[in-house]
């Protein structure tokens, strides 16, 4: 590995100054030593500004500089510094601005429990092995972005109060942590080589174009998740953390510190999976009312499992094509809603459909695209046995075929049309149930009024006898009935009890041969 140059410092006028270290007012309070690379120590107090750019620092070093500093910097500069052993600087505590951008630490790096009242900088810093965190305390924003983690990485009760920066970061160690952020956590581009097991509270969770390559768990609460562009190489878990965040040492991180920068408690969100394999994805009890998947790959062999709620249309009256229509609840993805609310589709309802944020703006999506998400994630849902959902999704996927105007034939079209007038899709039961009850009033309304006579003739028998007796041919005939009551007459109690018989007996109990007669009470046993 190349180290850059050390910088030439100006001296300050001792015999073995190699280079000033710490300054204040600009009088020299220390600097490294040129015979035996110690610090030289003149007056350190508290508040100093301590530059150690380039200067080869070992865990010697460190403690004198804690025991000198009583382990409080001010404005620290550690940039392209080399830590030749262990780094330990846990409980430090850096007043001002903290820069390891560049550094280099070859051995152990120790940050436990170490506050960073400024923001840290640890930009393209690399770790040859272990770095700690845990318990640390970011009191401002934290920069990883592009930092190499060679070793492992534990974040385990780390409080954030800003974002916590890990984009295009690549940790070839294990990662595990538990987060407290207040702002966002960016894994924009990072590149994670082993099982990662992160629990995190935060507002937004960043992993577009991020590339997961082990197994791994993510416990979110409170998040927006975006997954846009990630690349998924092996089984990624997602899950909604409910309760506490407990630490491997079987204490609880502090609530209280969380409650008082974040209002109230929400469910955890996927809003994007755009561009993302999802063969090896799982979601557990996830919020997708807002997710876009349009534009996913393999979204059939996702698993979704728990309480994962989908948007569905608001339950309100409207009217299309001059009929009242009343939408029904169901689920429906963000890209029906999105569609729907575009302006093609605008005069119909429009009200009625949630709002979702396109971050794609420009893309064209027709109706054929959102039926084939449908019908993937109806197979989706299928495999993990979850009916209702899976039959709600097939009813989005007619309503999509039915809204096609391009792969749906006109003639398709009218069909589905009615499909969905009389059953609607044979999925609503109450809708065919109507229908049916109302074909029901209109037969016996024409039987009333047209069909049902009000006399029934007597058959007559005819036929001639011979002279001389012998074989008797006889005739049966039965006149046709006929219908010639007054149009008020024929509208009565004994009519209508009639027609109902007839018209439940062929309906309902579909009896050929045997007629039933109407309710009557029950005299005794």
């Amino acid at each position: 590995m190349t180290v850059a140059p050390t910088p030439t410092w100006p001296t300050c006028g001792q015999s073995d100054c190699r280079g000033v270290l710490v300054r204040e007012r600009g009088r020299c309070l220390a600097h490294v030593s040129a015979a035996d690379r110690q610090i030289a120590l003149l007056s350190v107090t508290a508040g100093s500004r301590a530059d150690f750019r380039g200067v080869p620092l070992t865990s010697e070093l460190i403690v004198e500089l804690r025991r000198w500093t009583h382990g409080v910097l001010y404005d620290a500069r550690f940039d392209q510094a080399v830590f030749s052993g262990d780094a330990n600087f846990r409980g430090f505590v850096f007043s001002g601005r903290a820069d390891f951008r560049d550094a280099s630490f070859q051995g152990a790096a120790n940050f436990e429990r170490a506050c960073f009242r400024g923001g840290a900088e640890f930009g393209r810093a690399v770790f040859e092995e272990d770095a700690g965190f845990d318990g640390v305390s970011f009191e401002a924003a934290v920069d990883f972005s592009r930092a190499q983690f060679r070793g492992a990485l534990a974040m385990n009760g780390a409080y954030v109060t800003g974002s916590l920066d890990l984009s295009r970061a690549r940790c070839s160690g294990p990662v595990e942590g538990m987060v407290f952020c207040t702002e966002e956590v960016r894994l924009r581009g990072a590149q994670l080589e082993q099982p990662v097991r992160l629990q995190l509270a935060v507002p937004r969770l960043h992993c577009r174009e991020v590339t997961f390559l082990a197994s791994s768990e993510l416990l979110v609460q409170r998040a927006e998740v975006d997954l846009t562009d990630a690349n998924l190489a092996a089984r990624l878990s997602l899950f909604q953390h409910y309760g506490l965040f407990r630490l491997p040492d079987g204490s609880h991180m502090d609530e209280v510190w969380l409650r008082r920068r974040l209002s109230g408690f929400r469910m955890s969100e996927l809003v994007s999976v755009r561009g993302a394999d999802l063969s090896y994805l799982t979601l557990v009890d996830m919020s997708l009312r807002r997710c876009v998947f349009f534009g996913a790959h393999h979204l059939d062999q996702i698993r979704i499992s728990g309480e994962c709620y989908f948007a569905s249309p608001r339950r309100s009256w409207g009217v299309h094509g001059g009929i009242p229509l009343r939408w029904a609840k169901r689920r429906a993805i963000a890209d029906e809603h999105l569609l729907r609310r575009t302006v093609e589709y605008r005069a119909r309802n429009r009200e009625a459909w949630v709002e979702v944020t396109d971050d794609l703006p420009g893309t064209v999506m027709e109706p054929a695209h959102v039926a084939q998400l449908y019908r993937q994630l109806r197979k989706a849902l299928e495999d993990n046995k979850d009916e209702p959902g899976a039959a709600d999704f097939y009813y989005g996927e007619m309503e999509m075929r039915r809204l096609d105007r391009t792969e749906t034939t006109r003639a398709e079209r009218w069909l589905l049309h009615a499909y969905w007038l009389l059953s609607g899709y044979g999925l609503r039961a109450s809708r065919a149930l109507a229908w049916l009850l109302l074909a029901m009033c209109a037969t016996m309304v024409l039987m009333l009024g047209l069909g049902l006579p009000d006399q029934s003739p007597d058959q007559t028998v005819s036929g001639n006898l011979p002279r001389g007796g012998g074989h008797v041919t006889l005739e049966i005939d039965k006149p046709s009935p006929a219908l010639t009551l007054p149009l008020a007459d024929r509208f009565s109690s004994e009519r209508f009890e009639k027609t109902l018989r007839i018209v439940l007996n062929s309906v309902i109990f579909r009896s050929s041969g045997q007629e039933l007669t109407m309710w009557a009470p029950i005299s005794r046993w």
